[in-house]
């Protein structure tokens, strides 16, 4: 299975103080997203802030894009998603669910709802008794299936800058209790702090995506019998980063990120997928 997988695109409404990106806009999401759905994969996911504010003209515009490509698309709500109109509104537009698994017989994919609604003073990540209760559930019912769960915010300590204020999960939610009940292999990826990021910890990789606008990339997760493989997509073009660049600078609502964005160790890994029934035999 193939999972092509993006980070924060942000696309924005034309406000009249910045309607002079509107050439910009049409020209780099257009592109960018043409591109992306042109990668070889069975799924095609967006990491959460899709939208700059989550209005309603910016849900219209954005999936009109992404429906012409007739591709199987998966967006997981982030804060800016939820800024401009409440949670129902948007999925009731976007047609996706709050939050739900997919299973195959090689693997599970989950997708979480990790969204503050219309909170403008907390950015951070959160998630109610009930769906903790759906992920325990979910995460005990793989059983030896690798695990892909999908979150905007990142789990509190896992991944760069994950320990910091309003940029993670909030750590008195305990979502590594929850994922430490996972046997065999996990993956955690997630958006939010616009930088590139991997970290391991026990049998859980965690892996965060940079910001579309900051760097048009994107990941291809794959999973084959013996390996979950996280590959590096660049779609390096001097005028795209140009348009890109004229968008980040004009919008309300996100800052281009100055620093650099991470290593060559920051976007691609490799995870064998270990048989926990043949490692137990050899331990003992």
């Amino acid at each position: 299975m193939k999972i092509a997988v993006i980070g924060d695109l942000h696309y924005p409404a034309l406000k009249e103080s910045y309607s002079f990106i509107e050439r910009d806009r049409k020209r780099f999401y257009e592109v960018f997203l043409r591109e992306f759905f042109s990668i070889p994969a069975d799924l095609y996911v967006s990491i959460g802030d899709l939208t700059n504010f989550g209005t309603k003209d910016e849900l219209a515009d954005v999936y009109s894009i992404i429906e012409k490509h007739g591709k199987p698309f998966k967006h997981v709500l982030g804060n800016h998603d939820v800024y401009g109109m409440t949670r129902k509104e948007v999925l009731a537009i976007t047609r996706q669910h709050r939050f739900h698994q997919v299973s195959t017989a090689s693997v599970v994919l989950a997708f979480l709802d990790t969204a503050q609604e219309q909170n403008y003073a907390d950015w951070g990540g959160t998630m109610d008794p009930l769906q903790q209760d759906w992920l325990s559930a979910v995460v005990k019912e793989t059983d030896k299936r690798p695990l892909i769960v999908f979150g905007h915010h990142p789990i509190h300590g896992t991944i760069k800058n994950s320990t910091k204020d309003k940029r993670c999960i909030h750590p008195d939610i305990p979502m590594w209790d929850i994922l430490s009940q996972k046997q065999g292999t996990g993956l955690y990826v997630n958006g939010h702090n616009h930088f590139n990021s991997i970290a391991a910890r026990e049998n859980w990789t965690f892996l965060q995506l940079a910001a579309v606008l900051d760097e048009q990339a994107v990941r291809l997760i794959e999973v084959s019998d013996s390996l979950l493989s996280i590959d590096y997509i660049s779609f390096a073009d001097l005028q795209l980063h140009e348009h890109a660049q004229a968008i980040g600078n004009a919008i309300d609502h996100f800052r281009l990120n100055p620093y650099p964005l991470g290593t060559a160790a920051d976007v691609k890994y490799a995870i064998p997928l270990v048989d926990t029934e043949i490692l137990t035999s050899v331990e003992k």
